[in-house]
């Protein structure tokens, strides 16, 4: 089974659970035992396991992506009227929403057990938008039989 989830973001860096919306995927494919493979068709948005229920932490992450990479779009080279495609509107300097996309997750390899994800405890599947708002961030999610 092949399929894309869309999302919509609210704020320039977010994190959206998203583990039930693969669980209902995993449930409609009808595969008991299996992997699942999702990965963001953007550069500004990742993927993550880890504790985003807990929202003081996703904070944290976000906090300190802004301290690994210096927020300040104008120290960087890219801005977004320099892309060859042209298609930008505005100058927007979003070169270090693609350099954490670079150092966290595009993608996730996750094992299917008993129809269900074999995720930890506290663990849940989570998008960090790192460029938002955005309309329409898609993931593309294949699962796999055993």
């Amino acid at each position: 089974m092949k399929t894309a989830l869309s999302y919509n973001t609210k704020e320039k860096n977010q994190v959206i659970i998203i583990t039930n919306d693969l669980e209902q995927l995993i449930k409609k494919s009808r595969i008991k035992n299996g992997t699942l493979f999702a990965y963001s068709l953007h550069t500004t948005l990742s993927l993550m396991i880890q504790e985003a229920s807990e929202p003081n932490l996703c904070q944290d992450f976000i906090k300190q992506l802004k301290k690994i990479v210096d927020d300040d779009g104008r120290k960087y080279q890219h801005t977004c009227a320099k892309h060859p495609s042209g298609t930008c509107e505005e100058d927007k300097a979003n070169g270090p929403s693609h350099v954490r996309q670079l150092i966290t997750n595009q993608n996730l390899i996750i094992d299917i057990k008993n129809g269900k994800l074999n995720l930890g405890q506290w663990q849940d599947v989570a998008l960090l938008e790192l460029d938002g708002p955005r309309q329409g961030r898609e993931i593309v999610i294949k699962i796999i039989k055993d």
